[in-house]
């Protein structure tokens, strides 16, 4: 990894654009893919209807920008498209051509490629399909090109895991932007076509009003210093003070009890990637912090503690923790109510699939979440967001 791309880990994980997780039927790859994916991962259905989660994940909210709508999906994206630029010291003109670029090219979407174009050999193809491994918001079939410019793994843009990227896939694209002569003050579409050398030239002009306003409403972001957590980006949910909820959407995978020879002292409730994850009661932050040995980065069976880790302090001996967090929003000694947005479901730490582990404290010691948060009102095996 480049020295940008190292120095952006840490933002780029807490800002992501890794997208609500997408579907991974994957043709050549099908068998060893669910081999690999969790438990936890293959029982989760998609993100329920809930009143924040469907339009809400760690890039964002959705938004109109110059007329056009963008879901959180989107936003996440062009957020890191946006960082990469003020990383690397580029000024917002670069990231308005980057981003006019992936409209473009994918919608702003990190896109997949199954190899199915008859224009590559077997071997090209399998190569390209291998995009289908890592997470995408959808597919493509052009060439080889992958991500959100599209990028060529044969045109030498890099290898498909490094296109696969959202971070290293900007970096590219501004490595060679910046070799154009006079970027700064050709005109938009000139200096894209010169980096895409796209055979529809003109194409990105008509995205220039978006690209501008899109730069302006992220650069402030871009350029702030990354601090270990994640904006509160999502809005919270209205709950009624002194009320219990269900602390995110998604399926209980895990339940409270042994688990191979040890105490598992909490559920595991699985979700998309970047799943909003909200306080259930009124209480205080004890702890935002990374646990593990490392956080930038999803975790494995090898790892310890709980990765990026949020515990609340409800009173009377009360505490809850929701661990594996991809990115926190709040800080030691905030105090939030029921509802605030807490971070994003991953799967860092001790961990092999994204879902959040939710675990219920009376006096230090860990009870079961099932019946006691029924006794307070909330089924946790529901699957909306608020109980």
């Amino acid at each position: 990894m480049t020295g940008t791309a190292e120095g952006l880990a840490r933002a780029y994980a807490k800002r992501w654009l890794w997208k609500a997780a997408a579907s991974v039927a994957v043709p050549v790859f099908g068998v060893l893919t669910l081999l690999l994916i969790p438990l936890a991962v293959l029982a989760a259905p998609e993100a329920s209807t809930s009143l924040a989660s469907s339009g809400c994940s760690i890039g964002g909210t959705g938004t109109t920008v110059a007329g056009i709508g963008l879901d959180a999906v989107q936003m996440g994206h062009a957020q890191t498209i946006v960082t990469v630029a003020a990383a690397q010291g580029l000024d917002p003109y670069a990231a308005t051509v980057a981003l006019a670029t992936a409209y473009q090219e994918s919608r702003i979407r990190m896109l997949a490629n199954d190899g199915s174009s008859p224009k590559l050999t077997a071997e090209q193809a399998a190569v390209t399909a291998t995009s289908l491994t890592y997470p995408y918001d959808g597919l493509g079939s052009d060439y080889d090109s992958v991500n959100t410019f599209q990028q060529r793994w044969i045109a030498g843009w890099g290898t498909v895991a490094q296109l696969m990227d959202p971070v290293y896939a900007a970096e590219a694209f501004y490595r060679r932007l910046v070799e154009v002569p006079n970027w700064q003050t050709i005109p938009l579409t000139d200096a894209a076509q010169a980096v895409q050398i796209s055979a529809a030239g003109s194409a990105y002009a008509p995205w220039e009003p978006l690209a501008r306003e899109l730069t302006a409403m992220l650069w402030p972001a871009a350029q702030a210093d990354a601090s270990g957590a994640a904006a509160g980006v999502c809005p919270g949910l209205p709950v009624p003070a002194g009320s219990w909820i269900r602390p995110t959407a998604g399926t209980v995978t895990s339940g409270y009890g042994s688990r191979w020879g040890a105490l598992h002292a909490g559920v595991d409730i699985a979700g998309p990637r970047n799943t909003p994850v909200y306080a259930a009661a009124d209480g205080s932050v004890v702890i935002a912090a990374c646990t593990s040995a490392y956080c930038d980065r999803d975790g494995s069976l090898s790892l310890a503690g709980y990765g990026n880790l949020v515990e609340l302090d409800h009173g009377g001996e009360v505490t809850t923790r929701y661990a594996h967090l991809s990115a926190y929003t709040v800080t030691t000694g905030q105090r939030v109510g029921a509802g605030s947005l807490l971070g994003f479901q991953g799967s860092t730490g001790n961990s092999t699939g994204v879902h959040l582990h939710f675990e219920v404290r009376l006096d230090g010691a860990s009870v079961d979440p099932v019946p006691w948060l029924a006794d307070q009102g909330v089924n946790l095996h529901a699957s909306a967001t608020a109980g």
